[in-house]
């Protein structure tokens, strides 16, 4: 992959601002490569590369704001584009409540890139995968999945002094292996292709698909459990979404509304949004030109605050924390979308060995919210679901339903173990950007309302 630099990205912003005739205006671009191997069946079938541009600009005439974009950092192209967004704001209702752009700031150093993974090839993407394949063919199992690697290239200028760029790299493997009986899933992530271990994810994705077999439904009610990572991630991006921005408080549907300092979950709950935490994937500043920062959200169980974006923050008479987002994926008001949580030193053994009669869950499938208030999240487990039983795991289960409040979830939690990096679902199929530092945990209950059948 090649890095295109803060000349090509970041200068032609800056001199196509130079003469603008508009009260403010800002460039940003998004650059971002994507190299993908997939495979199934115990051999790579695809190799494909998506470099993509996305320039948006913002032209502000009194308080009126137009919006354009394009693809182009092109001379011609950035006035043109400047231009449609002129004259965009010409006709818009002017916005009350604009809190103008960002002034220059300072940001801190890139700390989610790596030049040696931003070098990486489909061999070596390759090379990974036969690790995983090998180990699954050993078995007499197959293993299909994804690694895919990305670079991405931010820069913002505006026409107050800002001028911002910043390099970021992801590297991500999966492995999703099949016995003739059952499956088993496994994963890394990480900023560079040093943080992916073929062989570990393989040994676990193959030690699910050995123990998947015979599966039995499990009846309905509440149980103690043991969520995975992934899993957490999940439940965690509930809690960003329904209630971690300045929008969803604004409105009303935050479940931070009117209860910060108080008692929200449990004590050994803990959260923060870091994007400057060097073990995530994040750049310094946000996509309007805001340093971001560490936010504590919710510690210690009780309710501390939420992100803002600059429009979120005029709402609430403060300063934004960073937290503007892509706004072709998300609406003004904020994005939680770097959580950790705090996390501790039991061992997956540990956590098991805790269980009296409860369920393992290693990730949920296709997941949503019935109560957005309440942080509620259900969806279906899939690729690694088992009954424990005295400290044990002792069958497996056909995938359940389950169905909780976060708030109540973690309202019980008895034991963590250490971070790793994951993320939902949605982020992981390019649905959304929310990356999770979070840790496996056991609770004291967890609400199973359904299961397949076995």
């Amino acid at each position: 992959m090649t890095v295109r630099g803060s000349d090509a990205m970041l200068a032609p912003l800056v001199t196509a601002l130079r003469d603008v005739k508009a009260d403010e205006a800002e460039l940003w671009v998004h650059r971002r490569r994507s190299a993908i191997s997939r495979y199934a069946r115990n051999e790579i079938h695809q190799n494909a590369v998506a470099d993509e541009t996305h320039v948006q600009a913002r032209v502000v005439l009194g308080k009126a704001m137009g919006i354009a974009s394009a693809n182009s950092l092109d001379p011609a192209d950035l006035r043109r584009l400047v231009a449609d967004a002129t004259a965009a704001a010409r006709e818009s209702a002017p916005n009350a409540h604009w809190p103008g752009l960002a002034a220059p700031a300072e940001t801190a150093e890139p700390k989610a890139f790596d030049a040696e993974t931003a070098r990486a090839d489909a061999a070596s993407q390759a090379q990974a995968i036969q690790r995983v394949t090998a180990a699954a063919k050993a078995r007499g199992f197959r293993a299909a999945g994804t690694h895919q690697i990305e670079l991405t290239e931010d820069a913002l200028a505006n026409t107050n002094g800002a001028a911002l760029y910043a390099p970021s790299t992801m590297a991500y493997l999966r492995a999703l292996v099949t016995s003739d009986t059952g499956t088993g899933w496994a994963e890394d992530l990480g900023s560079n292709t040093r943080a992916l271990v073929p062989s570990d994810i393989a040994a676990r994705a193959i030690e699910k698909a050995a123990l998947d077999r015979d599966r039995t439904q499990l009846a309905p009610g509440d149980y103690e459990a043991v969520f995975e990572e992934l899993a957490v991630a999940e439940v965690l991006r509930f809690m960003s979404l329904t209630g971690l921005t300045g929008q969803t408080l604004k409105d009303g549907r935050s479940f931070m509304a009117g209860r910060f300092g108080e008692q929200v979950t449990g004590p050994r709950f803990s959260l923060w949004d870091d994007a400057l935490d060097a073990r995530t994937l994040a750049i310094p500043f946000d996509v309007e030109g805001t340093p971001k920062q560490r936010i504590p959200l919710v510690v210690a169980g009780v309710a501390k605050g939420v992100v803002h974006d600059r429009q979120s923050a005029q709402w609430f008479a403060t300063r934004s924390t960073g937290h503007a987002a892509d706004p072709r994926r998300y609406s003004v008001g904020g994005h939680a979308g770097n959580l950790t949580m705090s996390g501790g030193d039991a061992k997956r053994e540990q956590l098991i060995r805790a269980v009296t009669r409860g369920v393992l869950i290693t990730r949920f499938h296709y997941t949503n919210t019935p109560d957005p208030k309440r942080a509620t999240m259900t969806g279906t487990t899939r690729d690694g679901t088992f009954l424990i039983e005295d400290g044990r795991i002792t069958r497996a289960l056909a995938n359940v339903r389950y169905t909780m409040s976060a708030l109540d979830l973690f309202s019980g939690i008895e034991l963590l173990g250490p971070q790793r990096l994951a993320r939902d679902w949605w982020s992981s199929n390019g649905m959304g950007s929310i990356v999770c530092l979070c840790p496996p945990i056991k609770v004291a209950r967890a609400t199973i309302t359904g299961s397949s059948p076995a």
